[in-house]
């Protein structure tokens, strides 16, 4: 029998000011899970050990293409939609 999936013991949405939509979930082993709507986003930072003396650990995505110019993209995406 398959491993059930483990269930997030919290779950948050917030709604940016474009309508776009951010879920983060967590989860029992600590784990932390964000789903992002959307066009297609880019990792562009990850301090993933973060700053010890705040304890803290950093990751930004872009909205982009892998290998090009995220914001030039978005930009370009924006226009297509606003019909400009």
């Amino acid at each position: 029998m398959a491993d059930q999936p483990v269930l997030a013991h919290f779950t948050g949405d917030v709604v940016l000011p474009d309508g776009r939509k951010i879920r983060v979930s967590a989860y029992p082993d600590g784990s932390i899970r964000f789903r992002v709507d959307g066009l297609p986003y880019v990792l562009t930072e990850a301090y993933l050990t973060g700053n010890p003396e705040k304890n803290q650990a950093i990751l930004k995505i872009s909205p982009g293409k892998q290998g090009s110019n995220a914001t030039y993209n978005y930009v370009e995406e924006l226009e297509k939609k606003n019909g400009s």
